[in-house]
């Protein structure tokens, strides 16, 4: 049997082969939502044909899973991981049928609720790793993950050009067969990930209040400039996510097949920064220095996209951001980590999630907002704005080498 290319960044006490198997479950969770998210506009066009509605759908996701993601991943500080990615899991598939079937608008919202509300996806996958992984290791194995997100927004949209000739349907009912697929994968190849000797004490009643966790990180003076900083910069994010695709097809005049393959080369960019780039860039700069250095790349990019009026420009900006998010979010992730213990993993990291769902909810709705009153560039512009307020908070509040869970100084 060969040997895992990842073994070396689990810990010696870790089930062998989990790394990979939590990879290959993120790729394919993810390749279904990057089959859906380019056909979403056109099955709304199906009952309103208005840019507010994917707004408004996509608060509906984001409001449901920033109110349930932080108590998902504190029960798994609890419960265990594996429990919870399961449930997640199942209710994307849901989400994925309902899109499929969708004999009306309310059947979508009822899909976009369930989904928001199991939504624990990717905090309860990043506290997997982040429970198998050692530390020295961690800014790379969650980048891994990273690259696999990015993998499947590349497969997805691809796959989707060929399912379309079948009706823009066909790719949600692929995407719940992809979830579902994740699902089984999950109870048949994942262990349990926390040991329960080392898991947080019983549920009590506070433990209900879905804002706890983020409350509780929002007290800490190391977290909370991290957690401003995915607010503001997911904010930006949840613009180019909701409303691309319908900026594509409404403004540019592209087809869904052009839209794809946009979101298909997006996908390839952060495969390149979160695959090979990230490792390089903390070797150099530590974790602290490349968000840093990701953030100022993804405020060009989205100033860049605001302006861009050919689709060469349109490509480099959308590379541009792309790299800025490939090189930001493992770094965040890994720095909430560092600044974590052991049985709090969970929490802390869907409270930056929660942070990140919050943005989320009104990220959309502002687009969606600004796109009609104001013009479809709007929703760029405005969103270069935060990351660069994103970029100030994090520079303003550098952590010191001997804060706790300060990650080593990168080489000079």
């Amino acid at each position: 049997m060969s040997v895992s290319p990842w073994r070396g960044l689990s810990r010696p006490d870790a089930p062998a082969g989990a790394l990979s198997w939590i990879l290959l479950i993120i790729f394919l969770d993810m390749m279904g939502l990057g089959l859906l998210v380019p056909v979403i506009p056109l099955i709304v066009l199906e009952f309103q044909g208005d840019a507010m509605v994917i707004g408004w759908l996509s608060l509906a996701y984001a409001a449901a899973q920033f109110l349930a993601t932080p108590l998902l991943c504190a029960w798994s500080d609890r419960h265990g991981r594996r429990g919870i990615m399961l449930l997640s899991f199942l209710g994307s598939a849901f989400a994925y049928v309902a899109f499929g079937w969708a004999p009306a608008l309310w059947v979508l919202f009822a899909g976009r609720i369930v989904d928001g509300l199991t939504g624990a996806n990717i905090g309860t996958s990043q506290a997997y790793i982040a429970d198998i992984t050692a530390p020295e290791h961690r800014s790379r194995a969650l980048a891994m993950a990273g690259a696999a997100l990015g993998a499947g927004f590349i497969v997805g949209p691809l796959t989707g050009v060929g399912l379309s000739r079948l009706g823009h349907h066909a790719p949600a009912f692929v995407a719940a067969g992809l979830t579902i697929a994740s699902t089984a994968l999950a109870w048949w190849r994942l262990p349990e990930s926390l040991p329960a000797h080392i898991r947080a004490a019983a549920i009590n009643w506070r433990d209900l209040n879905p804002l706890a966790p983020l409350q509780a990180a929002l007290k800490r003076p190391v977290l909370r400039p991290l957690l401003a900083a995915a607010f503001l910069a997911n904010f930006a994010m949840a613009a180019l996510r909701s409303h691309f695709a319908f900026f594509a097809i409404i403004v540019l005049g592209y087809t869904q097949s052009d839209a794809n393959r946009v979101i298909a080369f997006l996908g390839v960019m952060m495969v390149i920064a979160q695959g090979g780039l990230v490792r390089r860039a903390v070797e150099r700069w530590g974790d602290y220095g490349t968000l840093v250095v990701g953030l100022g790349l993804s405020a060009v990019g989205f100033g860049g996209l605001s302006i861009a009026g050919s689709t060469p420009m349109l490509y480099v900006m959308v590379a541009v951001t792309a790299l800025g998010v490939g090189l930001g979010t493992p770094t965040m992730a890994a720095l909430v980590s560092h600044r974590s213990a052991a049985v709090e993993q969970g929490a802390m990291l869907g409270a930056a999630q929660a942070a990140a769902s919050l943005a989320q909810v009104l990220g959309p709705v502002w687009a969606g907002f600004v796109f009609v009153k104001w013009g479809p560039a709007l929703p760029f512009s405005s969103g270069a704005a935060l990351v660069v307020t994103a970029l100030i908070v994090v520079m303003l509040h550098r952590p010191s080498a001997r804060s706790n869970g300060a990650e080593p100084q990168g080489r000079s």
